[in-house]
């Protein structure tokens, strides 16, 4: 059990590695308009238990429980390897912060698909919810934040346009405690 808790955390590491060296490479082909959008019809409810699936090690070895809460025949059109990478990179932060219970939900509304993340953590600093539009972040070393992986998630969101929507994301902390991502797709 202990170095399958230990094999946990050193994929949940090299996940949070590879991802980040997706989405730099991500950000150079969209910064320099090589990025294409391919637009499907998705699932919400299967896309959402796939993501939950590919992490499903790391939950397991820290006891956490993941629940999903989206109605069955929800569609919406979107890239999905793209929102798959946003999707993935908040649930492995989230593994990383959350006392015990992570959930997912998704909905249509108001002519936009809202996926919400939500944890039972200590939530996110002020310092990064008041400054999420923000590009020129700094580093933080102590706590290893690049903001990397929200600022791929911001610009994955910006590039999904419907007419004059644009898909955005958004972060808060709940009453409760924990703190809570949103995803907005147009």
């Amino acid at each position: 059990p202990e170095q399958r808790k230990n094999y946990g955390i050193l994929r949940g590491e090299a996940s949070r590695i590879n991802n980040a060296l997706i989405y730099l490479l991500g950000l150079y082909r969209l910064q320099n308009q090589q990025l294409k959008l391919n637009t499907e019809e998705v699932f919400v409810a299967d896309f959402l238990e796939e993501q939950v699936e590919s992490q499903k090690l790391l939950f397991e070895v820290n006891d956490i429980e993941v629940t999903v809460t989206c109605d069955e025949n929800l569609t919406a059109y979107f890239d999905e390897n793209l929102v798959a990478g946003v999707i993935n990179n908040i649930l492995v932060n989230c593994a990383k912060y959350t006392n015990s219970i992570i959930h997912l939900s998704a909905l249509s509304d108001e002519n936009y698909l809202t996926i919400t993340i939500n944890d039972d953590g200590n939530g996110y600093p002020q310092s990064i919810i008041d400054h999420l539009s923000n590009s020129n972040r700094s580093i933080d070393f102590s706590s290893g934040s690049t903001s990397l992986g929200l600022y791929f998630s911001q610009e994955i969101a910006s590039i999904h346009r419907c007419k004059d929507r644009t898909g955005s994301i958004s972060l808060s902390n709940l009453e409760n405690g924990g703190g809570s991502f949103k995803l907005l797709l147009p």
